[in-house]
């Protein structure tokens, strides 16, 4: 193919790897902010910057549809987070709000706050709990395109106010699942039993352990499947577009391939995130590693690994929660829950996916980055293709290097992959055609990021 069109930008001699394709030599052209051809390597191009990438992969960038943005740092995360994220090759990120009241105050004050700090784009979801959430939604729809939203079915009572999150119900998780259907919108559910939890876990404390492994067992993966079961069943009879979140466990992902041979019109999409994939309750960190749902048992690794591979799993994303080490101080059933993980999405699977175990390119890039966007509704973002935003990640498989948190600067003082080098670090990353990462440092200037919306209306 050739080209004679003027670019602002061409990448020569890079390895572009898109989604579900094999992965191959290629120029890519750059105007406007968007990916203006694709060449064969060394076609005469007309641009005003060219950017040598020989040696490099290429894939687009990564789009993180699950973080909770401000719950360690409050608003100032969207700075530092998102430029935390853009070295790992991130370039649009979600963040899910929560609050028991309205939501109008709620996302004006964090659009602007992103707005002003964001160093990748960025977009939100709403946690849905309250008859007043549903009543808000049309005009929420109308003025900020919100559709997607997400269900927590793992509190009880009070237990999810730290979050600003109510209890569950099943009479509220049916009216809740039955509007979003009727909007035809997307809708998270994080699926575990609170009921079975809460028994597991009373008994646990009486006997006296205060591990991480005892964290499992209050949780256990059929507490997980069990939910995962009725999520399908229920998504199944009202109609209701599903994802489920952070999928942990093999029973959860027998539970799943049982649905959808059994339903065959349901419209269930799975997630799973890094951490599943590398840590266990053997981590060595012990309390630092608590996160809902648990890591599991050693055994529980490669199930997840093998629906990476065989198309059971549909995204990989962080739940990026910037929280500071201090707060894992204490017992096993006091410390906070959650741990940073955006940066670490694409290093973690091209190291232990790509470089380990063979998954091709083409698959990691369909499960970071072209997989979210379709179901997010971002019509240009996800793929190398031409008239796409210039969203990518270049990426050196054989630097490695380690996730220290002073380098990425987020609020985080600590990550589990410390002390667990990787290989797939983000040397360039460009957002819509923006230099944002250069050589391995961060350049953008915060306010870079831009707000996405459904089907990326600007």
């Amino acid at each position: 193919m050739t080209s004679t069109a003027p670019a602002d930008l061409v990448i020569r001699g890079g390895i572009v790897a898109r989604p579900r394709q094999q992965a191959v030599a290629s120029d890519i052209c750059i105007r406007d902010g968007r990916i203006s051809a694709i060449l064969e390597p060394g076609t005469p191009v007309d641009a005003k910057e060219v950017l040598d990438a020989t040696g490099l992969t290429i894939l687009p960038g990564v789009v993180d549809g699950h973080t909770h943005l401000g719950a360690g740092n409050g608003l100032e995360e969207y700075g530092t987070e998102t430029g935390a994220a853009a070295l790992g090759g991130v370039t649009t990120m979600f963040n899910i709000l929560a609050t028991g009241g309205a939501y109008g105050g709620m996302l004006a004050e964090h659009l602007e706050s992103a707005s002003a700090q964001s160093r990748i784009d960025f977009g939100f979801h709403l946690t849905l709990m309250t008859p007043e959430h549903l009543a808000e939604l049309p005009a929420l729809r109308e003025r900020y395109d919100v559709g997607v939203y997400k269900y927590f079915m793992h509190f009880r009572g009070d237990e999810g106010k730290y979050l600003g999150v109510e209890g569950t119900d099943d009479g509220k998780m049916y009216q809740i699942f039955g509007d979003v259907s009727e909007l035809d919108d997307l809708l998270f559910v994080h699926a575990e039993n609170p009921e079975v939890v809460s028994y597991l876990r009373d008994g646990l404390q009486r006997a006296g352990r205060d591990d991480l492994a005892a964290w499992d067992d209050a949780r256990p993966p059929y507490v997980e499947a069990e939910a995962v079961r009725r999520v399908a069943y229920l998504a199944n009879e009202l109609g209701t577009r599903v994802y489920l979140v952070h999928i942990s466990s093999r029973e959860s992902l027998e539970e799943i391939r049982t649905a959808r041979g059994q339903f065959p019109d349901l419209d269930m999409s799975v997630e799973t995130c890094p951490h599943y994939l590398t840590h266990t309750v053997d981590y060595s960190e012990g309390v630092v590693g608590k996160v809902n749902p648990p890591l599991r048992r050693a055994d529980q690794v490669e199930p997840i690994w093998e629906a990476i591979a065989d198309g059971t799993v549909d995204t990989v994303a962080s739940d990026h929660v910037s929280r500071k080490r201090a707060t894992k101080d204490g017992s096993i059933w006091s410390a906070s829950a959650g741990f940073p993980g955006s940066p670490t999405i694409l290093p973690v699977l091209l190291t232990h996916g790509h470089l380990q175990r063979g998954i091709p390119l083409g698959r990691i890039a369909e499960l970071t980055s072209a997989r979210p966007a379709e179901l997010l509704g971002l019509e240009r973002k996800g793929d190398i293709s031409v008239g796409f935003d210039a969203d990518l990640t270049l990426v050196d498989l054989e630097n490695e290097r380690v996730a220290d948190p002073e380098w990425l600067g987020t609020n985080s003082d600590y990550s589990i992959y410390a002390e667990q080098p990787l290989r797939g670090w983000a040397r360039h990353t460009f957002v819509r055609g923006e230099h944002v990462v250069k050589d391995h440092e961060l350049i953008a200037a915060p306010g870079t990021g831009r707000y996405v919306r459904g089907k990326d209306k600007a």
